[in-house]
Protein backbone atom coordinates (compact mmCIF):
# COMPACT_ATOMS: atom_id res chain seq x y z
CA UNK A 1 0.00 0.00 0.00
CA UNK A 2 1.55 3.78 -1.11
CA UNK A 3 2.57 6.01 2.23
CA UNK A 4 0.60 9.11 2.09
CA UNK A 5 2.09 12.24 2.40
CA UNK A 6 2.10 13.87 5.81
CA UNK A 7 1.18 17.43 5.75
CA UNK A 8 1.24 19.93 8.63
CA UNK A 9 -1.48 23.01 8.46
CA UNK A 10 -1.10 26.07 10.29
CA UNK A 11 -3.23 28.73 10.27
CA UNK A 12 -3.21 33.12 11.23
CA UNK A 13 -6.52 33.12 11.83
CA UNK A 14 -6.09 37.06 12.29
CA UNK A 15 -5.01 37.20 8.97
CA UNK A 16 -7.59 34.74 7.26
CA UNK A 17 -10.28 36.83 8.91
CA UNK A 18 -8.99 40.03 7.70
CA UNK A 19 -8.66 39.36 3.83
CA UNK A 20 -12.03 37.16 3.69
CA UNK A 21 -13.97 40.62 5.43
CA UNK A 22 -12.08 42.62 3.34
CA UNK A 23 -12.94 40.65 0.07
CA UNK A 24 -16.32 39.10 1.18
CA UNK A 25 -14.77 35.83 1.23
CA UNK A 26 -16.50 33.31 3.39
CA UNK A 27 -14.75 32.22 6.81
CA UNK A 28 -14.74 28.82 6.31
CA UNK A 29 -11.50 26.12 5.18
CA UNK A 30 -13.83 22.76 3.85
CA UNK A 31 -12.22 23.54 0.83
CA UNK A 32 -8.46 24.14 1.82
CA UNK A 33 -8.78 20.88 3.73
CA UNK A 34 -10.21 19.59 0.87
CA UNK A 35 -7.61 20.36 -1.71
CA UNK A 36 -4.94 19.52 1.03
CA UNK A 37 -5.71 15.75 1.12
CA UNK A 38 -5.49 15.68 -2.44
CA UNK A 39 -1.65 15.94 -1.77
CA UNK A 40 -1.84 13.94 1.39
CA UNK A 41 -2.94 12.87 4.97
CA UNK A 42 -3.58 15.84 7.16
CA UNK A 43 -1.64 14.95 10.47
CA UNK A 44 -1.28 18.38 12.52
CA UNK A 45 -4.40 21.08 11.99
CA UNK A 46 -3.25 24.44 14.06
CA UNK A 47 -4.18 27.55 14.38
CA UNK A 48 -3.22 31.30 15.83
CA UNK A 49 -4.92 34.16 16.55
CA UNK A 50 -6.99 36.72 19.13
CA UNK A 51 -10.59 35.60 18.34
CA UNK A 52 -11.67 37.68 20.93
CA UNK A 53 -10.55 40.68 19.69
CA UNK A 54 -11.81 40.18 16.33
CA UNK A 55 -14.57 42.97 14.55
CA UNK A 56 -17.27 40.32 14.41
CA UNK A 57 -19.97 39.94 16.15
CA UNK A 58 -20.00 37.42 19.33
CA UNK A 59 -21.60 35.06 17.39
CA UNK A 60 -20.33 35.09 14.27
CA UNK A 61 -17.18 34.53 17.18
CA UNK A 62 -18.35 31.40 18.00
CA UNK A 63 -19.76 30.42 14.74
CA UNK A 64 -15.82 30.83 13.55
CA UNK A 65 -14.60 28.75 16.69
CA UNK A 66 -17.42 25.83 15.30
CA UNK A 67 -15.35 26.47 12.20
CA UNK A 68 -12.27 25.42 13.47
CA UNK A 69 -13.47 22.39 15.73
CA UNK A 70 -15.42 20.89 12.70
CA UNK A 71 -12.25 21.07 10.54
CA UNK A 72 -10.79 19.46 13.75
CA UNK A 73 -8.28 22.27 14.00
CA UNK A 74 -6.42 22.64 17.35
CA UNK A 75 -6.63 26.46 18.00
CA UNK A 76 -4.55 28.54 20.14
CA UNK A 77 -5.65 31.69 21.27
CA UNK A 78 -2.88 34.33 21.16
CA UNK A 79 -3.89 37.55 23.13
CA UNK A 80 -2.91 41.30 21.81
CA UNK A 81 -1.41 42.57 25.37
CA UNK A 82 0.27 45.39 23.69
CA UNK A 83 -0.43 47.53 20.34
CA UNK A 84 2.05 45.00 18.27
CA UNK A 85 -0.06 42.35 15.99
CA UNK A 86 3.09 40.09 15.52
CA UNK A 87 2.45 37.71 18.45
CA UNK A 88 0.13 35.55 16.55
CA UNK A 89 2.72 35.48 13.74
CA UNK A 90 5.52 34.76 15.58
CA UNK A 91 4.13 31.56 17.76
CA UNK A 92 2.78 30.06 13.94
CA UNK A 93 6.22 30.53 12.72
CA UNK A 94 7.84 29.04 16.03
CA UNK A 95 5.16 26.03 15.83
CA UNK A 96 6.23 25.78 12.01
CA UNK A 97 9.49 24.99 12.45
CA UNK A 98 9.37 23.25 15.74
CA UNK A 99 7.12 21.07 13.69
CA UNK A 100 9.98 20.53 11.06
CA UNK A 101 12.44 19.50 13.63
CA UNK A 102 10.54 17.10 15.69
CA UNK A 103 8.24 15.29 12.88
CA UNK A 104 11.11 14.87 9.88
CA UNK A 105 8.42 12.27 8.72
CA UNK A 106 6.29 15.63 7.84
CA UNK A 107 7.16 16.62 4.19
CA UNK A 108 4.78 19.32 3.07
CA UNK A 109 3.66 22.64 5.29
CA UNK A 110 0.70 24.81 4.66
CA UNK A 111 0.21 27.79 5.53
CA UNK A 112 -3.00 29.93 5.30
CA UNK A 113 -2.10 33.93 5.33
CA UNK A 114 -1.41 36.82 3.18
CA UNK A 115 1.36 38.19 5.23
CA UNK A 116 4.80 38.56 3.57
CA UNK A 117 6.35 38.47 7.34
CA UNK A 118 6.13 34.55 6.74
CA UNK A 119 8.17 34.58 3.45
CA UNK A 120 11.25 33.96 5.91
CA UNK A 121 9.83 30.82 7.25
CA UNK A 122 9.26 29.74 3.82
CA UNK A 123 12.79 30.08 2.85
CA UNK A 124 13.69 28.06 6.06
CA UNK A 125 11.25 25.02 5.43
CA UNK A 126 12.32 24.84 1.52
CA UNK A 127 16.25 24.84 3.11
CA UNK A 128 15.53 21.70 5.35
CA UNK A 129 13.94 19.94 2.50
CA UNK A 130 10.27 20.39 3.09
CA UNK A 131 7.66 21.60 0.43
CA UNK A 132 5.89 24.91 1.04
CA UNK A 133 1.95 25.02 0.44
CA UNK A 134 0.19 28.68 0.40
CA UNK A 135 -2.73 29.83 0.69
CA UNK A 136 -4.25 33.29 0.34
CA UNK A 137 -7.14 35.39 -0.87
CA UNK A 138 -7.40 35.83 -4.36
CA UNK A 139 -5.22 37.00 -7.49
CA UNK A 140 -6.23 40.33 -7.23
CA UNK A 141 -4.43 41.05 -3.50
CA UNK A 142 -1.78 38.63 -3.21
CA UNK A 143 1.58 39.53 -4.70
CA UNK A 144 3.69 37.78 -7.07
CA UNK A 145 6.80 37.76 -4.65
CA UNK A 146 4.99 36.16 -1.70
CA UNK A 147 3.65 33.50 -3.96
CA UNK A 148 7.07 32.92 -5.53
CA UNK A 149 7.88 32.33 -1.65
CA UNK A 150 6.19 29.35 -1.73
CA UNK A 151 6.44 25.45 -3.77
CA UNK A 152 2.52 25.50 -4.57
CA UNK A 153 -0.24 28.38 -4.12
CA UNK A 154 -3.89 28.29 -3.88
CA UNK A 155 -6.21 31.09 -3.50
CA UNK A 156 -8.93 30.61 -1.09
CA UNK A 157 -11.73 32.25 -3.30
CA UNK A 158 -11.00 29.13 -5.20
CA UNK A 159 -10.95 26.72 -3.08
CA UNK A 160 -14.29 24.63 -2.60
CA UNK A 161 -16.57 28.29 -2.79
CA UNK A 162 -20.20 27.34 -3.40
CA UNK A 163 -22.88 29.94 -4.63
CA UNK A 164 -26.06 30.71 -3.47
CA UNK A 165 -28.71 28.89 -4.35
CA UNK A 166 -31.32 30.59 -7.18
CA UNK A 167 -34.25 29.37 -7.48
CA UNK A 168 -34.81 28.52 -11.33
CA UNK A 169 -37.80 30.50 -12.91
CA UNK A 170 -39.45 30.67 -16.24
CA UNK A 171 -38.89 32.84 -18.89
CA UNK A 172 -41.64 33.99 -21.00
CA UNK A 173 -40.90 37.36 -22.81
CA UNK A 174 -38.61 39.31 -24.38
CA UNK A 175 -38.64 41.40 -21.61
CA UNK A 176 -38.31 38.80 -19.07
CA UNK A 177 -34.97 37.69 -20.97
CA UNK A 178 -33.77 41.29 -21.23
CA UNK A 179 -34.13 41.25 -17.51
CA UNK A 180 -32.63 38.80 -16.27
CA UNK A 181 -29.41 39.46 -18.92
CA UNK A 182 -29.22 43.23 -16.60
CA UNK A 183 -29.41 41.32 -13.00
CA UNK A 184 -26.79 39.03 -14.32
CA UNK A 185 -24.70 41.23 -15.16
CA UNK A 186 -24.83 43.27 -12.04
CA UNK A 187 -24.14 40.11 -10.35
CA UNK A 188 -21.22 39.76 -12.19
CA UNK A 189 -20.22 43.34 -11.42
CA UNK A 190 -21.27 43.07 -7.58
CA UNK A 191 -18.46 39.87 -7.69
CA UNK A 192 -15.56 41.58 -9.72
CA UNK A 193 -16.06 39.54 -12.18
CA UNK A 194 -15.44 40.62 -15.63
CA UNK A 195 -19.14 40.37 -17.28
CA UNK A 196 -17.66 38.50 -20.32
CA UNK A 197 -20.03 36.47 -22.73
CA UNK A 198 -18.44 33.03 -21.54
CA UNK A 199 -19.73 33.87 -18.42
CA UNK A 200 -22.97 35.69 -18.85
CA UNK A 201 -24.50 32.39 -20.64
CA UNK A 202 -23.71 29.96 -17.71
CA UNK A 203 -25.19 32.18 -15.68
CA UNK A 204 -28.15 33.05 -17.20
CA UNK A 205 -28.91 29.81 -17.57
CA UNK A 206 -28.52 28.89 -13.97
CA UNK A 207 -31.49 31.24 -13.08
CA UNK A 208 -33.89 30.24 -16.12
CA UNK A 209 -34.22 27.99 -18.10
CA UNK A 210 -33.38 29.42 -21.23
CA UNK A 211 -32.55 28.99 -24.86
CA UNK A 212 -31.33 32.22 -27.43
CA UNK A 213 -32.79 29.76 -30.57
CA UNK A 214 -36.44 30.38 -29.54
CA UNK A 215 -36.38 33.92 -30.05
CA UNK A 216 -35.48 36.03 -32.93
CA UNK A 217 -32.15 37.08 -32.38
CA UNK A 218 -30.91 33.45 -32.10
CA UNK A 219 -28.33 33.58 -30.37
CA UNK A 220 -26.12 35.27 -27.07
CA UNK A 221 -24.65 37.83 -29.35
CA UNK A 222 -27.55 38.35 -31.76
CA UNK A 223 -29.14 39.20 -28.47
CA UNK A 224 -26.38 41.80 -27.17
CA UNK A 225 -26.35 42.98 -30.54
CA UNK A 226 -30.27 43.59 -30.40
CA UNK A 227 -30.33 45.52 -26.90
CA UNK A 228 -27.09 47.28 -28.11
CA UNK A 229 -28.85 49.26 -30.78
CA UNK A 230 -31.38 49.94 -28.19
CA UNK A 231 -29.27 51.54 -25.93
CA UNK A 232 -29.41 49.51 -23.24
CA UNK A 233 -26.05 47.93 -23.04
CA UNK A 234 -22.72 48.28 -24.92
CA UNK A 235 -19.80 45.64 -25.56
CA UNK A 236 -16.23 45.56 -26.23
CA UNK A 237 -14.97 43.03 -27.83
CA UNK A 238 -12.47 40.85 -26.19
CA UNK A 239 -10.74 37.85 -28.19
CA UNK A 240 -13.11 36.23 -29.59
CA UNK A 241 -15.97 36.87 -26.61
CA UNK A 242 -17.62 40.04 -25.97
CA UNK A 243 -17.67 42.46 -22.29
CA UNK A 244 -21.32 43.39 -21.54
CA UNK A 245 -21.88 46.84 -20.14
CA UNK A 246 -25.28 47.97 -18.96
CA UNK A 247 -25.77 51.82 -20.95
CA UNK A 248 -26.34 54.26 -17.43
CA UNK A 249 -29.87 55.60 -18.33
CA UNK A 250 -30.44 58.58 -15.65
CA UNK A 251 -30.42 60.89 -17.88
CA UNK A 252 -32.69 59.27 -20.56
CA UNK A 253 -36.05 60.81 -21.53
CA UNK A 254 -37.19 57.12 -22.33
CA UNK A 255 -39.21 56.01 -19.56
CA UNK A 256 -39.41 53.01 -21.46
CA UNK A 257 -35.56 52.21 -21.07
CA UNK A 258 -35.38 54.31 -17.19
CA UNK A 259 -38.20 51.33 -16.21
CA UNK A 260 -35.80 49.20 -17.71
CA UNK A 261 -33.21 50.19 -15.27
CA UNK A 262 -35.12 50.49 -12.29
CA UNK A 263 -36.64 46.62 -12.79
CA UNK A 264 -34.68 43.87 -11.00
CA UNK A 265 -33.07 43.06 -8.20
CA UNK A 266 -32.58 47.11 -6.92
CA UNK A 267 -36.93 46.70 -7.90
CA UNK A 268 -37.17 43.30 -5.68
CA UNK A 269 -35.10 45.17 -2.67
CA UNK A 270 -37.41 48.19 -2.88
CA UNK A 271 -40.40 46.68 -2.47
CA UNK A 272 -39.03 44.63 0.52
CA UNK A 273 -38.18 47.52 2.38
CA UNK A 274 -41.81 49.24 1.63
CA UNK A 275 -43.62 45.61 2.95
CA UNK A 276 -41.14 45.41 6.24
CA UNK A 277 -41.46 48.83 6.83
CA UNK A 278 -45.36 48.66 5.91
CA UNK A 279 -45.41 51.69 3.43
CA UNK A 280 -47.65 52.87 1.00
CA UNK A 281 -44.97 54.90 -0.79
CA UNK A 282 -41.38 54.24 -1.07
CA UNK A 283 -38.80 54.73 1.66
CA UNK A 284 -37.67 58.36 1.80
CA UNK A 285 -34.34 58.68 -0.56
CA UNK A 286 -30.93 59.53 0.87
CA UNK A 287 -30.59 63.12 1.43
CA UNK A 288 -34.49 63.17 2.92
CA UNK A 289 -33.61 60.60 5.44
CA UNK A 290 -30.76 63.17 6.45
CA UNK A 291 -32.38 65.95 6.35
CA UNK A 292 -34.71 63.94 8.94
CA UNK A 293 -32.33 62.85 11.21
CA UNK A 294 -30.95 67.20 10.91
CA UNK A 295 -35.02 68.30 11.83
CA UNK A 296 -35.25 65.30 14.30
CA UNK A 297 -31.92 66.78 16.36
CA UNK A 298 -33.11 70.16 15.75
CA UNK A 299 -36.09 69.88 17.59
CA UNK A 300 -35.25 67.60 20.62
CA UNK A 301 -32.63 70.68 21.26
CA UNK A 302 -35.63 72.41 21.61
CA UNK A 303 -37.21 70.31 23.89
CA UNK A 304 -34.84 69.44 26.84
CA UNK A 305 -37.13 67.20 28.27
CA UNK A 306 -37.37 64.64 25.19
CA UNK A 307 -40.53 64.42 23.02
CA UNK A 308 -42.24 61.22 22.60
CA UNK A 309 -41.21 59.05 19.45
CA UNK A 310 -44.63 59.28 17.84
CA UNK A 311 -44.90 63.17 18.25
CA UNK A 312 -41.44 63.87 17.21
CA UNK A 313 -42.79 61.62 14.22
CA UNK A 314 -45.41 63.55 13.59
CA UNK A 315 -43.18 67.30 14.14
CA UNK A 316 -40.16 66.44 11.37
CA UNK A 317 -43.02 65.29 9.19
CA UNK A 318 -44.57 68.67 9.39
CA UNK A 319 -41.38 70.84 9.71
CA UNK A 320 -40.04 69.22 6.71
CA UNK A 321 -43.65 69.56 4.46
CA UNK A 322 -43.62 66.21 3.95
CA UNK A 323 -47.26 64.50 2.89
CA UNK A 324 -49.13 63.07 6.35
CA UNK A 325 -48.70 59.37 4.61
CA UNK A 326 -44.93 59.89 4.81
CA UNK A 327 -45.33 59.95 8.72
CA UNK A 328 -44.97 56.37 8.92
CA UNK A 329 -41.79 56.27 7.20
CA UNK A 330 -40.44 58.78 9.42
CA UNK A 331 -42.01 57.01 12.21
CA UNK A 332 -40.44 53.71 11.63
CA UNK A 333 -36.94 55.32 10.69
CA UNK A 334 -36.82 56.75 13.80
CA UNK A 335 -38.36 54.16 15.67
CA UNK A 336 -35.64 51.80 13.86
CA UNK A 337 -32.68 54.34 15.05
CA UNK A 338 -34.00 54.21 18.37
CA UNK A 339 -33.69 50.75 18.33
CA UNK A 340 -30.39 50.83 17.13
CA UNK A 341 -29.25 52.84 20.08
CA UNK A 342 -29.09 55.82 18.02
CA UNK A 343 -30.68 58.04 20.55
CA UNK A 344 -31.15 58.32 24.07
CA UNK A 345 -34.40 57.66 25.54
CA UNK A 346 -36.66 56.55 28.20
CA UNK A 347 -38.84 53.83 28.35
CA UNK A 348 -42.36 54.47 28.72
CA UNK A 349 -46.06 52.36 29.02
CA UNK A 350 -45.63 52.26 24.79
CA UNK A 351 -43.14 50.41 24.11
CA UNK A 352 -43.59 51.80 20.33
CA UNK A 353 -43.57 55.56 21.76
CA UNK A 354 -40.55 55.75 23.97
CA UNK A 355 -39.12 59.69 25.37
CA UNK A 356 -36.56 60.34 22.85
CA UNK A 357 -34.53 62.66 24.70
CA UNK A 358 -31.40 63.80 22.20
CA UNK A 359 -29.63 61.52 19.69
CA UNK A 360 -25.61 60.24 21.02
CA UNK A 361 -24.66 59.35 17.31
CA UNK A 362 -24.12 61.11 14.14
CA UNK A 363 -26.13 61.58 10.92
CA UNK A 364 -23.72 59.05 9.17
CA UNK A 365 -24.23 56.61 11.63
CA UNK A 366 -27.71 56.95 11.50
CA UNK A 367 -27.60 56.04 8.28
CA UNK A 368 -25.45 53.56 8.85
CA UNK A 369 -27.66 52.10 11.52
CA UNK A 370 -30.63 52.30 9.28
CA UNK A 371 -29.09 50.50 6.51
CA UNK A 372 -28.10 47.55 8.96
CA UNK A 373 -31.29 46.74 10.63
CA UNK A 374 -32.90 46.20 6.30
CA UNK A 375 -29.83 44.32 5.43
CA UNK A 376 -30.12 42.11 8.42
CA UNK A 377 -34.14 42.00 8.14
CA UNK A 378 -33.38 41.17 4.37
CA UNK A 379 -30.98 38.51 5.34
CA UNK A 380 -33.62 37.02 7.96
CA UNK A 381 -36.65 36.84 5.93
CA UNK A 382 -34.91 35.94 2.76
CA UNK A 383 -31.94 33.70 3.42
CA UNK A 384 -32.55 32.20 -0.43
CA UNK A 385 -33.01 35.04 -2.18
CA UNK A 386 -29.97 36.27 -4.19
CA UNK A 387 -28.40 39.32 -2.32
CA UNK A 388 -26.87 42.15 -4.55
CA UNK A 389 -24.47 44.88 -2.41
CA UNK A 390 -24.01 47.15 -5.02
CA UNK A 391 -27.69 47.30 -5.95
CA UNK A 392 -28.51 47.65 -1.99
CA UNK A 393 -26.08 50.77 -1.88
CA UNK A 394 -27.33 52.08 -4.93
CA UNK A 395 -31.00 52.33 -3.74
CA UNK A 396 -29.73 53.44 -0.44
CA UNK A 397 -27.58 56.09 -1.33
CA UNK A 398 -27.89 56.32 -5.09
CA UNK A 399 -24.15 55.01 -5.68
CA UNK A 400 -21.85 51.93 -4.75
CA UNK A 401 -19.70 53.62 -1.75
CA UNK A 402 -21.71 51.74 0.88
CA UNK A 403 -21.36 48.07 -1.10
CA UNK A 404 -18.79 46.98 1.22
CA UNK A 405 -20.16 47.92 4.64
CA UNK A 406 -23.78 46.11 3.09
CA UNK A 407 -21.51 43.20 2.14
CA UNK A 408 -19.85 42.90 5.72
CA UNK A 409 -23.27 43.18 7.31
CA UNK A 410 -24.95 40.83 5.18
CA UNK A 411 -22.39 38.17 5.58
CA UNK A 412 -21.57 38.75 9.62
CA UNK A 413 -23.55 40.58 11.78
Amino acid sequence: MEQKERIALFIDLDNLVGFCLDDGLPIDIKGEIKKLEEHGRISIRRSFGDIVKLPMAFDKKQELRQMLQANLVQHEDIPHYNNYKNTADIRLAIDALSTAYTHPDINYFAVIANDRDFMPLFAKLKEIGKTVIGIGSTSDSVGELYKSACDIFYYHDELGQQKPKIEKRSVSSEQDVINLLLETVEYLESEEKKPLGATIVPEMKARADLDFKNYSYGSFRGFCEMLEGRGIISTVPQGGDVIVSIVDQSGDSDTGAVALRASGLMNDYMEFVKSVFKLRADLPDHEQRLEIYQKADELLAENPDGVSLKELSKDVTAALGLENGEQTAVYKIIYTLYRSECFLAERTEDSYNPQILHSIVSHEDMEKNLIKRLIILFRKHNPEREFNAHKWSEMFVGNTSFSRLIKFVYNYE
